[in-house]
């Protein structure tokens, strides 16, 4: 599975965050989900469209992207058990 997403317009400015969690949705399968590759590390620039990472479960894939530009100010650990709200990266908007 891959998320779709679009940006809508949403830039961020010179030093404003956004924190992108595990979606609920997900989650409420019941299944056991780990973080397995992280495609970008904390200090990494990306844009809309980039695959940050995969998490896996027993049954799916789910590649996670960005849907903004900017710096990645954190990004959970490889081997993380993901739950519903972890968040996987903050992004944090460069000039």
């Amino acid at each position: 599975m891959k998320t779709i997403t679009t940006s809508n317009g949403n830039s961020l400015k010179p030093g404003e965050s956004i924190k992108m969690k595990f979606p609920i949705e997900l989650a409420k399968d019941q299944q056991e989900w780990i973080l397995k590759k992280m495609n970008f590390t904390t200090g990494e620039i990306v844009k809309p469209g980039d695959i940050i990472g995969i998490i896996e479960s027993k049954k799916l894939t789910f590649e996670f992207e960005s849907y903004l530009h900017g710096k990645l100010e954190y990004t959970c650990s490889i081997g993380q058990k993901i739950t519903a709200d972890t968040i996987l990266v903050e992004i944090k908007g460069v000039e």
